[in-house]
């Protein structure tokens, strides 16, 4: 853990150079104090926010849903990633699926139960028959707003560096002005489905709070993406999980 927090201290020095207070150390622990204060010990203060941030994401979501436009929720890892898939799942029809870059199993049974919501887990670690029929009768759904598709879109390159050597799955973009990489798998899905996608992410700010961004549809998605990611970690710096990524979103090819 100290090696890793060294890392993620050094890239965000370097990367930002400003005079914030960071530990990243202290981000991974609040992340799994969170996590169980809401699941197994039920904390009705963060609870109420938790529900609060939801009911702001629905507001953006349910009318979309509703009009028969097809949504993906694209969260950023920030204060949790467990949290924020529990708020993305609570949005109308109150069914997801998340796309993860982890194993399905690396998702306690027990959290997802006592976190109260319908969220099922896609791995691209899955073999790729399981992934194709996992993914596609979870896009079928999504394509007819019965479930939400949840994916994150600031997952850096050296996540998914080998599960996937496929350079078509990485979008060139310039990020905090350099040439970067951002996973593309969220473009190709967009189109697809002919969705727009809803950005959010959590923050912690004297309690859970949520920032939304307005939906994007998915011809827009390769130009306001990159911009959205990088506005958000400038902003939200402190919050941001992916630090200890050594590459960040600038691998080597």
């Amino acid at each position: 853990m100290k090696l890793r927090a060294a890392v993620a201290e050094s890239n965000r020095q370097c990367l930002l150079n400003d005079d914030k207070k960071f530990s990243y150390i202290w981000l991974t622990q609040r992340r799994t104090l969170l996590v169980e204060a809401v699941t197994y010990g039920q904390n009705r203060r963060l609870l109420r926010e938790l529900a609060a941030c939801s009911a702001q994401l629905n507001g953006i979501v349910e009318p979309l849903q509703r009009a028969g436009q097809p949504v993906i929720l694209a969260p950023l890892h920030m204060v949790s990633d467990v949290l924020t898939t529990m708020v993305g799942a609570a949005a109308y029809p109150g069914k997801a699926t998340v796309i993860t870059s982890r194993s399905a199993d690396a998702h306690p049974e027990a959290e997802r139960q006592l976190g109260g919501v319908n969220l099922t887990y896609c791995s691209i670690h899955e073999d790729n028959k399981n992934i194709a029929g996992n993914l596609m009768t979870s896009v079928m759904e999504a394509a007819e707003n019965k479930r939400n598709i949840i994916l994150f879109p600031d997952i850096t390159p050296d996540f998914t560096h080998f599960a996937s050597k496929d350079k078509a799955e990485k979008l060139p973009c310039v990020l905090f002005d350099r040439p970067a990489h951002l996973h593309s798998g969220i473009i190709r899905l967009a189109r697809m489905m002919s969705a727009k996608v809803v950005f959010y992410h959590l923050y912690f700010d004297d309690g859970l709070k949520i920032r939304i961004h307005d939906p994007v549809p998915a011809k827009k998605l390769k130009t306001e993406m990159p911009q959205i990611i990088e506005n958000s970690i400038r902003e939200y710096s402190t919050d941001w999980m992916l630090w200890h990524s050594h590459s960040l979103f600038f691998i080597n090819e």
